[in-house]
């Protein structure tokens, strides 16, 4: 996938998906530092529609929040 089409995935999908997950905007979006995310035009995208974004850090995988539900659940599981 291009950027061009990433673009266009979230400008036409993302609020439309939030408000059918009765979000609102109360949601943070999160992702990595894979350049079509860090492209100028994405970051006037997300700005332009006052979405909250939670910077990835580079190389820092630990920083993630899914990999910390994930180790709760494994050890809920066991």
């Amino acid at each position: 996938m291009n950027g061009a089409k990433y673009r266009e995935i979230l400008d036409e999908d993302l609020l439309q998906s939030a408000q059918d997950l009765r979000l609102g905007k109360r949601f943070t979006f999160q992702q990595d530092n894979n350049p079509k995310h860090t492209a100028k035009t994405m970051h006037e995208l997300l700005w332009s529609k006052s979405l909250n974004v939670l910077e990835w850090p580079s190389q820092s995988p630990d920083f993630n929040p899914i990999e910390h539900l994930l180790r709760d659940l494994k050890i809920a599981v066991q």
